[in-house]
């Protein structure tokens, strides 16, 4: 069971969230942060909550904008029982998963990162291939929590995340295919 979530970018908030470590060396700061409930496939939902480096989130996945030189941390979190994935409704602790048995709190992490002309620069991206993500409080499509994770490319890394609500993630979701604008 895969988590898709390849097509984030950020969203406001005083304090929302830190990267601490590095990726391939480079640091990944973050500007803004957002998150929602949503549905990845029939039976299958989880929370997404996306770290940008760039900041005003949600208006960008709403209008479908990326920048250059942008990092995004994407974060899936999800309750899954009987071959289905929910999205949480409490605090807990979800251990990164990866493949093979499905964990009861199952979670991925991913840190993208992008090129002057906002193409993927592919061979800096990476994925948590252990360790956990741990929901603090849940509240409508806010979802709160640390996590602190080791990454393909050996990083290790631990950070925060305090994003606002943005349901608007699900329509990066559904439209992963079409091309986002590239926008200074």
């Amino acid at each position: 069971m895969a988590f898709v979530l390849s097509v984030l970018v950020a969203c406001g908030g005083s304090d929302a969230g830190s990267v601490s470590g590095t990726v391939h060396g480079a640091a990944v700061p973050v500007g803004d942060s957002i998150s929602a409930a949503v549905m990845i496939n029939t039976n299958q939902h989880a929370a997404a909550i996306a770290m940008s480096s760039t900041a005003d989130a949600c208006a960008e996945v709403t209008n479908r904008v990326t920048h250059p030189s942008e990092k995004v941390v994407v974060i899936t979190v999800g309750d899954y029982a009987n071959l289905t994935l929910t999205t949480p409704t409490a605090p807990g602790t979800y251990s990164i998963y990866q493949g093979g048995s499905v964990p009861p709190k199952a979670a991925t992490l991913k840190v993208t990162f992008s090129d002057l002309n906002c193409a993927d620069i592919a061979n800096m991206d990476a994925k948590a291939t252990s360790g956990t993500v741990t929901l603090t409080s849940v509240s409508g499509n806010a979802f709160d929590g640390t996590f602190d994770v080791v990454m393909d490319s050996t990083d290790h890394i631990k950070g925060s995340f305090h994003p606002m609500e943005c349901p608007q993630i699900q329509s990066a979701i559904d439209n992963q295919g079409s091309a986002a604008s590239c926008q200074p």
